[in-house]
């Protein structure tokens, strides 16, 4: 089975019905709608001691989270060992500088 077909079982799984119990999950204080939405900020360590005990405590132990988890943490570590040894070329980061300096350029709408 390849990565995204097993992505795609895993967030059928995850999502369930609506109005189920894990739609309601609220383990360690936080509801899995907050969980999802501060997962990244959870594993990068972003959030203070508080939010993140709440949040990685709900991830660790929510079943319908917990799988989310586990496939992300499993893709960076993935993408980590991937990259091991590679440098971009020097022209894709002048690109990125370009692109972000023209964006701090840009009026705003």
């Amino acid at each position: 089975m390849s990565w995204s077909e097993e992505l795609r079982k895993i967030l059928r799984r995850v999502r369930g019905k609506p109005g189920s119990p894990a739609d309601d999950g609220m383990e360690g204080g936080v509801s899995c709608e907050e969980a999802a939405e501060r997962l990244f900020e959870w594993l990068d360590g972003e959030l203070d001691p508080d939010e993140a005990a709440g949040v990685g405590e709900h991830l660790e132990t929510c079943a319908r989270c917990y799988p989310v988890l586990v496939f992300e943490r499993s893709f960076r570590e993935a993408v980590s060992r991937a990259a091991e040894g590679t440098d971009a070329p020097e022209s894709l980061r002048a690109s990125i500088l370009d692109a972000l300096e023209a964006e701090d350029e840009r009026p705003e709408e």
